[in-house]
C-alpha cells in the first residue's frame, strides 16, 4: 500500500473515531445527569441537593463560556480590527498580568492554602483512573505544544514526511481523547461522590468548564483543521513569540479558523484564572522532595528523657544526616 492510500485509510479511521468520541461525550453527560437525579433519592439529602446544584452550575458555566467565546469570535470575524485586538492583544497581556500578580499575592498571603487540597482519602478508585488518563494526556500535549513553540523548525522538518506527520497527529489526538475521558471521569467523580460534593465549590466547576472547552476545541482543531502541528509551528509560534516580544502580530491569528481562535482564547483564559482556582497547585509542586534528605520518623518517644536531654538531636543520630 502506498503512502497516499495509508493516509486516506488513517483519515477514515480518524473520522469514525471522531464521531465515536462525540457520541461517548454525549452518553457520559447524560449518564452524569441521570446519576445526579438518582442521587437525590439517597439518605444524605444535603449532599444530594448540593451535587445536583453543582451539576446545574456546571451546565450554566459551560453554556455561558461557549456563548461568550462564540460571540467574541463572531465579532472578530464580522467586525475585525477592534475585536481582533481585544482577543489577541488585550486578553493575552491581561491574563498574563493577572497570573503573575495574582499568583505572587496569593502565595504570599495564603501560603500552603494554594495546594489543590487532595481528596484521595475521600475516594481513590475513580481518582486513580481519571488521574492517569488526564495527567498523561495533558503532559504529552503540553510538552508537544512546548516543543512546537520552542523548536518550530524541528517540527516542520519532522512533518516533511507524510507518514511521520500522521503518526504525530494520531498520537496527539489519542492523548487528547485520553485527557478528555480523564476529565469527564473527574467531573463524574466530583458530582456523584457525596463526600467530595461537600468539599466542592463553584470555582471547581469553572475549572472543569474551561478545561473541557480547551480540550474540546483542541479536538475540534485536530479533527476539522488538519495538520495542526505544522500550522502551529508556522503560525502560532511566531504569534506567541511576538506576544512575549511586546510586538503582537494580530494578523497571524486574525486569518486563522474560528476553532483555532477559540482554542487560543480559552488557553489564555486558563492562564488568567490560575491564581483563583486549584490550578495554583502545580506552581507549588514539591519538587524539592527529589533532593531533600530523608525524613526522620521516630516510632517511640521517651518524653522524660527528651525533656531532660540538652542535645540538639535527641537519641541516636540518624545515619543519613
Amino acid at each position: 500500500m502506498n503512502t497516499l492510500g495509508l493516509i486516506n485509510r488513517l483519515e477514515n479511521i480518524m473520522v469514525v473515531s471522531g464521531v465515536a468520541v462525540i457520541l461517548i461525550i454525549i452518553a457520559l453527560f447524560l449518564w452524569v445527569f441521570t446519576f445526579s437525579r438518582a442521587v437525590l433519592k439517597t439518605q444524605n439529602h444535603q449532599a444530594s441537593m448540593k451535587g445536583f446544584n453543582f451539576l446545574l452550575v456546571f451546565i450554566v458555566y459551560f453554556l455561558l463560556g461557549v456563548g461568550i467565546i462564540s460571540l467574541l469570535l463572531y465579532g472578530a470575524q464580522q467586525v475585525g480590527g477592534t475585536f481582533n485586538n481585544l482577543l489577541f492583544v488585550v486578553l493575552p497581556y491581561l491574563c498574563l498580568l493577572v497570573f503573575i500578580i495574582g499568583s505572587i499575592y496569593r502565595y504570599r498571603t495564603n501560603g500552603f492554602q494554594v495546594s489543590s487540597l487532595s481528596s484521595q482519602f475521600l475516594e481513590g478508585r475513580k481518582l486513580f483512573w481519571g488521574s492517569q488518563l488526564f495527567h498523561w494526556g495533558i503532559l504529552f500535549l503540553f510538552f508537544g505544544h512546548l516543543i512546537a513553540f520552542l523548536l518550530p523548525g524541528s517540527v516542520i522538518a519532522w512533518n516533511g514526511d507524510p507518514l511521520r506527520l500522521m503518526i504525530l497527529e494520531a498520537s496527539a489526538f489519542a492523548f487528547a481523547v485520553a485527557a478528555l475521558l480523564g476529565l469527564i471521569l473527574f467531573i463524574y467523580r466530583r458530582l456523584s461522590t457525596k463526600r467530595i460534593v461537600m468539599v466542592t465549590n463553584k470555582m471547581d466547576m469553572l475549572v472543569y468548564v474551561v478545561l473541557l472547552i480547551q480540550i474540546l476545541s483542541g479536538l475540534g482543531v485536530a479533527y476539522f483543521v488538519r495538520w495542526g502541528s505544522s500550522w502551529f509551528a508556522s503560525v502560532l509560534s511566531p504569534y506567541l513569540i511576538s506576544i512575549f516580544a511586546f510586538s503582537p502580530k494580530v494578523e497571524l491569528m486574525a486569518n486563522m479558523p474560528w476553532l483555532v481562535q477559540a482554542h487560543v482564547v480559552s488557553a489564555f483564559i486558563i492562564v488568567g484564572i490560575i491564581p483563583f482556582t486549584r490550578f495554583m497547585h502545580f506552581l507549588v509542586a514539591p519538587i524539592d522532595y527529589i533532593w531533600r534528605r530523608y525524613q526522620v520518623v521516630i516510632w517511640t518517644w521517651n518524653h522524660k528523657s527528651i525533656r531532660r536531654n540538652r542535645a540538639y538531636i535527641t537519641g541516636k543520630r540518624p545515619s543519613n544526616s
